[in-house]
């Protein structure tokens, strides 16, 4: 496992147009487009935008999840860097604030029902299923940790922020994030603001405690898989604050991208 502290810079390279404002319903394989509020259910919350990368083949997929409160609207650099490696976003919603075991479950299934709607898709949207980067903040990363640690060789890698905040370990005997690591789990990069210990803080405590990254990254050294998991802390004392700083150097190293 590795335990890091530094700072990227990316350049940015990004052609988008709208194509809910053009009302495009088949968008053009190898232009990129912007989608945004596509229901992957019948609930008013199951929608996802999608930022299609231009390709002349089918592009690997970043999903992100936002944390409690958010919503799908993502940075345009991170957007831009990822589609100008040929890699399409789709940031998806569910309960914009998960707090309860049921709301959990709620999450789960939805991000069941997105996956799917994805993969079923694909065709339309050029996306390459075999190539799935599964990201989260948060309430994003719960939602997204079922999945994301399945059996699934298309699951090429987790890149999540604050990830695994104290709630989601208060009920080990329904819930235990570390029972889902198995010796097939992708590789998985944290990013966490404040530093380990930061939950018993007594001028403010943060349930964001990298130690809880800690744990997974442990749980995959005991299964013989450290090498495939990394934790950044500590970057809200930095120059540097962005989550996503590690993101595309992330994504390269992991999924294989059109020529």
């Amino acid at each position: 496992m590795k335990i890091l502290l530094k700072i990227l810079l990316f350049a940015l390279c990004f052609v988008s147009c709208n194509a809910e404002e053009e009302g495009t319903t088949n968008p053009p394989l190898t232009e990129s487009l912007v989608l945004k509020g596509l229901q992957y259910g019948t609930e008013p919350r199951q929608f996802l935008d999608l930022y299609k990368a231009a390709s002349d083949c089918p592009t690997p997929v970043y999903f992100d999840a936002h944390g409690n409160g958010g919503n799908t609207s993502m940075p345009n650099s991170i957007v831009e860097d990822l589609n100008a490696q040929g890699i399409t976003v789709i940031a998806w919603e569910s309960l914009t604030s998960v707090n309860t075991s049921d709301e959990v479950e709620t999450g789960w299934n939805d991000a069941e029902l997105m996956f799917q709607w994805v993969i079923d898709n694909a065709t339309t949207y050029n996306l390459d299923t075999s190539n799935f980067i599964i990201g989260g903040s948060s309430r994003g990363s719960i939602l997204s940790w079922k999945y994301g640690h399945r059996e699934n060789p298309n699951v090429k890698g987790l890149y999540m922020y604050n990830a695994l905040p104290g709630n989601a370990w208060s009920f080990p005997s329904w819930w235990y994030p570390p029972n889902d690591v198995t010796n097939v789990s992708p590789p998985i990069y944290f990013v966490y603001k404040r530093e380990p210990g930061s939950s018993t803080d007594p001028v403010n405590p943060d349930i964001h405690d990298p130690n809880n990254g800690i744990t997974i990254l442990n749980q995959y050294e005991s299964l013989g898989i450290g090498e495939r998991a990394t934790l950044v802390h500590s970057i809200g004392t930095t120059n540097n604050t962005d989550k996503y700083q590690f993101l595309v150097d992330f994504a390269l190293s992991v999924i294989e991208t059109c020529p």
